[in-house]
């Protein structure tokens, strides 16, 4: 629209009577003050107070419902019917709205820090001279069911003191929000919350206390028993991985907790697969055999409790339970730490001592997403071992995902890279690369994480195992003390917690010691960390983004996983 010239604006001002003038001035003014009273910001999709038509129009009627609450008891008994039909979809909208896991459920691939990324990223792709892709694609998977990992808080019911509550607590605060429904939740972990729950109102175990000026002067043993519990799901057979955290020392004799074990397993199936579950391979190949499983013998700690892989009909409704485990915590109220990982701190109770995952890359285009990576897969079942000592994926069907990219792009390497990881936890990357690399060495600070990584090692072929080592270090020390290892390295894979890579790694990568390394792996899991150091890593001159994409691993929430190739300048 052409602007208005100034004189043709004067004209009309100067030609109207002073009376008229008035009036217009008064009539803007009066606009103007309109304007600015009712000028509303409205909330955006992937803003967390923004609704969707549905969402706007069921509030209506919640609003119309409790208007209705004020009129006479003969309409109201003549309404009760239909209020009723309504009762069940409005308390699951309730409390998906206010489950902190679902803040941002409706458009989880339109949230603030998405946004964020994908404007950030595609500046840098559209900059990059070794891309013609200019787009951060975002993928995500299942938005309901997906997670197989929850560490939930036990504190005190808001209703009721003496009885204990499991939930999440609310954003930036120590106010518990119990979630026993939670959509994000794989079912099994549901079940755990309810037969614990139970389990602790029959038998009057306390429930920790959060810190509060009320209770300062309490000691730690005054504060509460039951601090988390702790809750893994296999995915193969959906049985729990149970862990107590209990406010306590281990080697002391506790009654109150014996009782809640007996409780818990009483409530529950102890489940055991065949050697640890058959791998996908194998099991496509025994077609037909599905009910030769033999019953495998007690677990050592020689629990009264046999148990097959078919549940008797008494046995039907309840919770699967593939191993029990205590941690024992009492640690400083102030402190904010879960679980104590001293190795004198866990006892395991019943059960097989570790959960048996296998990553299972899309074969064909129509079996993942559009769009994700389907890599050739190795040719042999590749086991990764998670204990409750470990970091696991809580959502590992769309980590997968990354890993198949990563697994894509070494295989497109001219030669077979020497391949060092840090922060590799277990070796869910590196030994998914074991087939496609010269030699991997991969590390982590964890001291449980080293039997996980050999347990899986022994289970790969004769030919592989010498290709893989693991050394008990943190990223830090890894490139201040293995020099002679980086100067091997071509392929270097990073996968950092949240907060990113150490001021010595950023160094180490920034500084011109690394120049064999002709491919740079990193998985984010912090944007505002990966941002810091990705500006660092190009800042220094040496390195370019070559690719990236991201993936919602935790629909619901307001964060993005980061996938990031840098290749040398």
């Amino acid at each position: 629209m052409p602007a208005i010239h100034p004189t043709m604006k004067d004209t009309k001002t100067t030609t109207a009577s002073p009376a008229t003038n008035a009036a217009a001035a008064s009539t803007k003014t009066t606009k103007k003050k309109k304007k600015h009273i009712f000028k509303k910001k409205i909330p955006q999709k992937g803003d967390p107070d923004y609704l969707s038509p549905t969402q706007l129009r069921n509030r209506r009627k919640r609003n119309a419902k409790k208007k209705g609450n004020q009129q006479p008891p003969q309409q109201q008994e003549s309404s009760a019917n239909n209020s009723a039909n309504n009762n069940n979809n409005k308390s699951n909208e309730d409390e998906e709205l206010k489950d902190p896991s679902m803040k941002y459920i409706t458009y989880p691939t339109k949230t603030p820090i998405v946004r964020t990324a994908t404007k950030y990223i595609e500046a840098l792709l559209q900059s990059s001279d070794v891309t013609n892709n200019n787009t951060f694609h975002v993928y995500i998977g299942p938005l309901y069911h997906w997670r197989t990992v929850s560490k939930l808080a036990v504190r005190p019911d808001a209703t009721d003191k003496n009885k204990v509550a499991i939930g999440l607590f609310a954003e930036n605060s120590h106010s518990l929000l119990p979630v026993p429904k939670c959509k994000a939740h794989h079912p099994s972990i549901n079940k755990v919350v309810e037969v614990v729950t139970n389990a602790c109102h029959e038998l009057n175990v306390i429930p920790y206390e959060s810190n509060t000026a009320d209770n300062e002067s309490k000691s730690e043993e005054e504060m509460g028993q039951l601090r988390y519990i702790g809750v893994n799901v296999d995915r193969s057979s959906g049985g729990a991985q149970v862990t107590l955290v209990w406010n306590g020392k281990s080697g002391e004799e506790d009654e109150q907790l014996e009782k809640l074990v007996g409780a818990i397993l009483s409530e529950t199936v102890l489940y055991k697969a065949e050697a640890g579950e058959e791998p996908p391979m194998k099991r496509q190949r025994r077609r037909g055999r599905r009910g030769d499983n033999k019953e495998e013998s007690q677990s050592k700690d020689n629990v009264k409790k046999s148990v097959s892989s078919s549940s008797s009909n008494n046995d039907s409704n309840k919770v699967r339970l593939h191993s029990l485990w205590i941690n024992y915590n009492s640690s400083w109220k102030h402190s904010n730490r879960i679980f104590e990982y001293d190795e004198s701190c866990w006892r395991h109770v019943a059960g097989s001592t570790s959960i048996t995952e296998y990553l299972r890359f899309p074969t064909t285009k129509s079996e993942g997403q559009k769009g994700v990576a389907n890599p050739t897969p190795p040719s042999y079942p590749v086991p990764l071992h998670f204990p409750p000592t470990v970091f696991r994926q809580a959502n590992l069907d769309s980590f997968t995902n990354i890993v198949g990219r990563i697994r894509e792009r070494v295989l497109e390497m001219d030669e077979k890279p020497f391949c060092v990881e840090l922060y590799g936890g277990v070796g869910t990357i590196a030994l998914n690369l074991s087939d496609a690399v010269s030699h991997i060495v991969s590390s982590d600070e964890n001291p449980n994480n080293l039997k996980c990584f050999q347990d899986s090692v022994k289970q790969l072929p004769a030919e592989i195992q010498p290709l893989l080592d693991y050394k008990q270090k943190n990223a830090a020390d890894m490139v201040t003390s293995e020099s002679d290892l980086f100067q091997m390295c071509d392929l270097l894979v990073l996968d950092p917690p949240r907060k990113g890579l150490e001021d010595e790694v950023a160094d180490y990568l920034c500084k011109g010691h690394c120049s064999s390394i002709k491919l740079l792996v990193y998985v984010s899991c912090g944007f505002q960390a990966f941002q810091r150091d990705c500006d660092a890593l190009l800042a220094s001159g040496r390195w370019r983004v070559e690719f990236a994409e991201g993936h919602v691993l935790f629909p619901g929430s307001d964060a993005v996983e980061t996938l990031a190739f840098f290749v040398p300048k």
